[in-house]
């Protein structure tokens, strides 16, 4: 230790335990200018992780008619929306969006009421009967990279469609608002 003793102030000699004027003690203080920037260093590198983290593990929630879902926030939503009403009880509604990899689009058809059984509807809509989202419900191949799945939900019928199927992935249903 290369320092001066706190109680008379003469110079120490290297690793002294005692002064060797006054027969104070040392002190063992940490030298904590060493080890600052190596602190600081950890806790910079710990905040940026830290925030990468946040900003690409955000969602947003959407609304298509009155059915949430909780999609990526990186998911741009597409400007056309359509509103269909088919007559005074059945009215359909569809949204898109995209991020730089994939689109998704989602409808939900829906009477007022228990006006239609949506499961029998999203079964004449055809496809493989499978379980995604937590719902029993039907996958559909379009081609080489589309898919859908249609599922009912009380009295809507949900439709997922995705460019790709890893996009299936980026999509949770919340359920009716």
């Amino acid at each position: 230790m290369d320092g001066y003793c706190e109680k008379c102030g003469v110079k120490l000699k290297e690793n002294a335990q005692y002064c060797q004027k006054c027969g104070a003690e040392v002190s063992k203080k940490t030298n904590f200018k060493k080890y600052a920037l190596i602190i600081a260093a950890v806790i910079i590198i710990a905040g940026i992780a830290g925030s990468v983290t946040l900003l690409l593990n955000q969602t947003q929630v959407v609304k298509v008619d009155n059915v949430e879902f909780e999609i990526p926030s990186d998911y741009v939503n597409d400007p056309s929306r359509t509103e269909v009403s088919h007559d005074q009880n059945v009215k359909s509604s569809a949204m898109g969006w995209s991020n730089d990899k994939y689109y998704i689009e989602i409808g939900v058809t829906r009477t007022p009421g228990e006006g239609i059984n949506s499961k029998e509807v999203a079964a004449k809509l055809g496809g493989s009967p499978t379980k995604m989202f937590g719902y029993d419900g039907y996958y559909q191949k379009y081609d080489e990279k589309s898919y859908s799945f249609i599922f009912g939900l009380k009295d809507e019928v949900c439709m997922i469609y995705v460019s790709d199927y890893d996009a299936f992935s980026d999509v949770k249903v919340l359920g009716k608002v």
